[in-house]
């Protein structure tokens, strides 16, 4: 009886656990220009701890990020794209990150 009580202890627990994580959407500037800029720019963002998909658009600019907001936030997330020499919205990349890009991946004008 009691391993009974233990399992639907920590299965209402382990649901607990998961209806306090809310899956969050949200929309960053990401500067780039190729199809390595979408693989790095996709990879950075999906580092972070908490991002469970991203997804860059070249043509417009913008990373589409899922993530838990209580592991991260788009600051957080913002900080690691631009550490990969990626400009955005609210992060300028550092010129030495951005110089080590390929030169197919340069996208300040």
């Amino acid at each position: 009886m009691k391993k009974y009580i233990l399992l639907i202890a920590t299965a209402m627990l382990m649901t607990a656990n998961n209806a306090a994580a809310k899956e969050e959407h949200g929309d960053l500037k990401a500067g780039g220009a190729c199809g390595m800029c979408k693989t790095r720019i996709e990879k950075a963002a999906k580092s972070v701890e908490g991002v469970t998909a991203a997804t860059w658009n070249k043509d417009n600019q913008q990373l589409h990020v899922h993530f838990d907001d209580s592991k991260t936030n788009l600051d957080a997330i913002s900080k690691a794209v631009a550490a990969t020499g990626h400009d955005t919205g609210n992060i300028k990349a550092a010129d030495d990150a951005y110089n080590a890009l390929p030169d197919c991946c340069k996208y300040r004008k």
